[in-house]
């Protein structure tokens, strides 16, 4: 047990160090006296220690403390992610907090009898200070921890004070004696290096939130206000999160708009691409239009929305590129819906990713096209159909002559070979003008004459040469070219769980014949029966 003279022994010695060497008190924004360096400081007062420590008549808590006890009750941090509890400051960290809550003003000492002096408007830290914390610490890094989750030993950051705690306080990060780091740090924080001390997550060393070298040019918002630092590798986790002042209170994060973190970079003036200009489009994933519903925690079913990080893990996504259906490094690290329907993480699929929403239907999303049969798109999508289009795995049928290369019967395609942006942008379903979000235009409505504007989608498989020439259906040009029927009014571009060759009906321009009998039935060999009324004929049935 440390006794008083001994404090006083250590404080003398910490005050000759501090004074002997850069980034000192001295040379310091904690000196308050009038030879500080600060813009905060006290008119007349010449002595530096003061305004914290005593060495007679101070405080009976450890350091030879100067200042009144603080009592606050404060509003402390909290997020449904947190795996050990935060509690109210404990006594070191209510040490700091007597300066820097504002609410005890800075030259209010105990070995005074007289306050000492600041200029008007200075004598507490003015609110408009990102240095005053206020009594609200929900939007600050929590404090009083019990211990770190991994097993990180709290008192490890404190050996270079004479109190330490295995408690997560204020001098587990910043060392008030010693700015040689910066905002009194205790570790360069460059690149994450002070937030990876406890803060371990899966992949961050190879993600590209940790590796880019992408720098801002100067146009736009700072993505980096609070730093000096002018690239993606050196701001790390400082390109989205701080440690005090979080706009965002849940998680830290820089702007309460959860999207508005991801794009303050990803506008084009960081990261090379634009998907804020994607967003912008006709048919989009809404971001803007949800606030404070999504959480990394939620399970499925979920309450419909959309931010980015329903797909993309900011600490794991990276560059690394995949074959279908396997995910790419984008969506590293998310949870999904597996084929069964079930909750996994993380996805090993890309099209898990995408049933985390579309597994069922969503109220919020228009209805394009009214099925005959009408299912889930977990459904459409089964191997065990009798058709399907190659998400989940290779389509079955193996006769595929309108297929243009690379795609063959065995192919496996993604989500997004049909869902994508509509330009050369980046890469993925952020927004497109062709709804919904595809990446080539397609017409759903009947009595359109034919062309490769109105079914580019389709065409960009599938040979229009090849379609229009019946090589795989011996009535594709009467259909398509006289009778201006829309691909999607015969067939349905997931799947289809009751026929062959994705034969599914629209039933906007499909209605059961005079026999009240909607069915198609497949002879094989190209041929087969519909019965159907369709453009005001009745099929009962038609042979082909």
């Amino acid at each position: 047990m440390i006794n008083r003279s001994q404090y006083l022994i250590m404080l003398l010695v910490l005050v000759k160090l501090s004074f002997s060497q850069t980034g000192s008190v001295y040379n310091s924004l904690h000196n308050l006296s009038a030879s500080g360096p600060g813009s905060i400081k006290a008119q007349t007062e010449s002595e530096v220690c003061i305004f914290c420590h005593a060495s007679h008549a101070g405080n009976s808590q450890a350091a030879l403390w100067n200042r009144s006890d603080n009592a606050i009750n404060y509003t402390i941090y909290g997020s449904s992610t947190m795996e050990t509890n935060a509690q109210q400051p404990g006594s070191a960290s209510r040490l700091c907090l007597s300066c820097h809550d504002g609410t005890i003003a800075l030259g209010l000492v105990l070995n005074r009898s007289d306050q000492i002096s600041f200029p008007v408007g200075f004598d507490k830290i003015p609110t408009d200070h990102r240095s005053n914390l206020s009594s609200d610490l929900s939007d600050d890094h929590p404090l009083n921890l019990d211990s770190h989750p991994t097993g990180f030993n709290c008192s490890g950051c404190h050996s270079s004070s004479p109190m330490t705690s295995d408690k997560m306080e204020c001098i587990s990060c910043h060392d008030p004696h010693d700015d040689t780091q910066g905002s009194f740090l205790k570790v360069d924080p460059i690149s994450g290096a002070l937030c990876l001390r406890c803060h371990q997550e899966t992949n961050w060393l190879q993600s590209s939130h940790n590796t880019s070298l992408a720098t801002w040019g100067g146009n736009g918002p700072d993505p980096w206000p609070y730093t000096t630092w002018n690239s993606v590798t050196e701001n790390a986790c400082a390109s989205c999160h701080t440690s005090h002042g979080g706009a965002g209170s849940t998680w830290l994060l820089k702007s309460s708009a959860e999207e508005d973190n991801c794009l303050v970079c990803h506008n084009g003036n960081v990261a090379a691409l634009d998907i804020q200009s994607e967003l912008n489009k006709t048919s989009t994933h809404a971001v803007a239009n949800y606030s404070g519903i999504h959480t990394p925690s939620e399970t499925v079913p979920l309450t419909a929305h959309v931010e980015c990080t329903d797909c993309h893990n900011p600490h794991q996504t990276s560059a690394t590129t995949a074959v279908a259906p396997t995910a790419p490094g984008s969506l590293a690290g998310v949870s999904g819906v597996d084929q069964a329907g079930l909750a996994v993480y993380p996805s090993q699929y890309a099209y898990e990713v995408c049933l985390k929403c579309h597994e069922t239907d969503i109220s919020t999303i228009p209805t394009y096209i009214p099925w005959y049969n009408n299912t889930t798109i977990l459904n459409e999508f089964s191997e065990s159909n009798p058709s399907f289009h190659p998400v989940f795995g290779p389509g079955i049928n193996q006769n595929v002559p309108s297929l243009i290369s690379p795609y063959s019967e065995t192919s496996v395609i993604y989500c997004t070979d049909c869902h994508n942006n509509d330009s050369s942008g980046p890469v993925g379903p952020h927004g497109s003008m062709n709804a919904p979000i595809l990446k080539k235009r397609q017409v759903f409505s009947d009595y359109n004459r034919e062309s490769t504007t109105i079914y580019a989608l389709c065409y960009d498989c599938h040979s229009r040469s090849s379609i229009l020439n019946d090589e795989s259906f011996t009535k594709h040009r009467k259909h398509i070219k006289n009778e201006k029927t829309a691909c999607t009014t015969c067939h349905d571009p997931h799947g289809s769980m009751e026929n062959s060759h994705l034969i599914n009906f629209n039933t906007d321009y499909v209605f059961p014949n005079q026999a009240n009998r909607l069915e198609w039935v497949d002879y094989g060999n190209n041929s087969g029966a519909c019965y159907l009324l369709c453009h005001g004929e009745d099929h009962n049935p038609e042979d082909y």
